[in-house]
């Protein structure tokens, strides 16, 4: 890397999830960037712990950190989007999948009038639902 020419996010060895070698904002485009701070209050033994990281992966505390909590977030988003199943579970919800569906039940009905009575027939107009009486 070029002297005084420094990329979000760390160098090229922190190169943060979906951003590979090259593909970082030219040094002029950085500068309109939003910058927001985040600080953390830690015990001394883990500062040094993570200080002791960052120097061996050659990034500065901050770009550790940053990027330690971007892989972080990835994996918790990437795991709420997905849904794993089982050999046998995806055979079963494909075969739910392929039957035909069954008609809506008098309760699902009636749910459905309410709701076009609600909107008038249009889906995008605001409405405030009637109180449903107890036991419905």
């Amino acid at each position: 890397m070029p002297s005084g020419l420094r990329y979000p996010y760390g160098g090229a060895k922190m190169a943060p999830a979906g951003i590979t070698r090259g593909s970082y904002p030219m040094a002029s485009e950085t500068t309109s960037l939003e910058r927001e701070r985040i600080s953390a209050r830690i015990p001394k033994d883990v500062r040094d712990r993570l200080e002791e990281a960052a120097d061996r992966t050659g990034a500065t505390l901050n770009q550790f950190l940053v990027q330690a909590a971007i892989e972080k977030a990835d994996q918790i988003l990437e795991r709420e989007k997905v849904m794993k199943l089982s050999a046998r579970d995806a055979e079963w919800l494909l075969s739910v999948l392929d039957q035909p569906p069954r008609p809506p039940n008098a309760k699902l009905q009636r749910a459905l009038e309410d709701y076009q009575k609600a909107t008038r027939g249009d889906p995008n107009r605001a409405f405030d639902w009637p109180a449903r009486p107890d036991g419905v």
